[in-house]
Parts: structure tokens; sequence; C-alpha cells
């Protein structure tokens, strides 16, 4: 298959499910199905189309998907070009380098290449938040005492799901100062977005440090979100 079609594909995916899945979630019946980016890739460009889970949506990519490709692309080889000339790539790395420089890809190499837009705008969200971060909120302070309790007007710089814990992981800003928090949320209800302001109220669970540029961070826990 044409190898910049199928990232195409893949960035239309990650668009439909609004962030990376890595594994396919089957909820209750009120609760549609939602598949992992790779099932995505599969099942949308399979020759077997009767094969397909009845409750899965054909979809295609868009203008705006092939665009996000091929600037991955150049992205990715960009990024990681010191790290080719020294050999010092990750297996996994070497493995997406390759396959997303083919012309053609087989659909063993969907896993493989189904993680490209989690990489892509990811890691050049973190540089340009990086860049943000020290730039606007670089006299952040540590607010509150641990165990006590927090509330404001809470600017959400970041949100994003963490595979890891099974919840999604805000990052922002109570007036200058850097906040950051776990919450679980209701499956198929809209969730806050990146650059909107909510209203929060949660205890301070430390004091700790941004994971991007390291300025001091608030870390709360039991965080209720008022709209």
């Amino acid at each position: 298959m044409n190898t910049i079609e199928v990232l195409a594909q893949a960035f239309a995916a990650y668009r439909i499910n609004k962030g990376h899945v890595q594994d396919t979630r089957r909820f209750s019946e009120d609760t549609p199905t939602q598949f992992s980016q790779k099932d995505m890739l599969a099942m949308s460009l399979t020759e077997h189309k009767d094969r397909v889970p009845e409750d899965f949506k054909f979809f295609k990519f868009n203008d705006q998907d092939m665009i996000d490709a091929v600037d991955a692309v150049k992205f990715v080889n960009k990024d990681t070009a010191l790290k080719q000339i020294a050999g010092t790539l990750s297996d996994y790395m070497q493995n997406l380098v390759s396959c997303i420089n083919a012309k053609e890809i087989s659909n063993l190499e969907f896993g493989i290449v189904a993680v490209l837009p989690k990489i892509y705008f990811e890691t050049r969200h973190k540089k340009e938040y990086k860049k943000k971060i020290k730039t606007e909120f670089g006299e952040s302070k540590h607010i509150g005492i641990p165990g006590t309790v927090v509330q404001g007007d809470f600017c959400i710089n970041e949100i994003k799901f963490v595979e890891k814990f099974g919840c999604h992981v805000l990052n922002g800003t109570i007036e200058t100062n850097l906040v950051s928090f776990f919450k679980n949320f209701e499956a198929g209800k809209e969730l806050p977005e990146a650059n909107s302001t909510v209203k929060i109220k949660g205890k301070v669970k430390r004091h700790g440090e941004n994971f991007v540029t390291k300025l001091p961070e608030t870390q709360l826990n039991y965080v209720k979100i008022f709209k």
C-alpha cells in the first residue's frame, strides 16, 4: 500500500479518536466502541470488508490529514537525524523511520506507523510548550500547603490521556503559577479543551516541578471541575 496514504489514514484515525488509543475499548450499549488506531487502519484498509465488525464506521483521510502526514515524515526525519547518524535510535524508532520513508508498506506494519500522529503531535507540542512555559510562566511559584484546599480559575495549557494510568492529565495555571492534576472523565463525555479556562477546587498533593521545564509546579488531587 502507498505509504503516505496509509500515514494520512493514521492521522484521520487519530483525529476521529481525538488522540491516540492503544487498545480497542468496548463499553455498554449506550457508548460506542472506541477502536484503536491500529485496528482502525487495518479495518478501514482491508480488502475483506465483510469481516469488519458491524459497529465499525469506515472513514477516509481528508486534505489536512495528508498535510499532517507529509509534515510528520519531514519532522521525524529532522528530529532524529543526529541519532540516526550516531546509531542511537531505539529499535522502534528505527523501524518507524524505515517505514515512513519507504514507498510502500504492508498491513503487518500498521502497528508501527499507527503511532506516528501521537509522536509527531506530542513531540512538536512539547517543544512549543516548553518555549511557551519558560517565556510566560518563568516566575511560577508553589501555591498552598500539601493537604490544604486550593480553588480558582484554571487555564488549561494541555490535556492528554495517559495510557499507563487510564485517565487524563491536565496541565495549566492558576494566575501565573503552574498547576497539574490527573482526572477521570466519563467515557463519551465532552472533555475540557486546551486554552480554555474552568473553575476548579482540589487539595494540594505535593509541591513538585513541571515535567518539561522543571519550573515550580503544584500538583493537586481530588479535583472537581465546575462549569
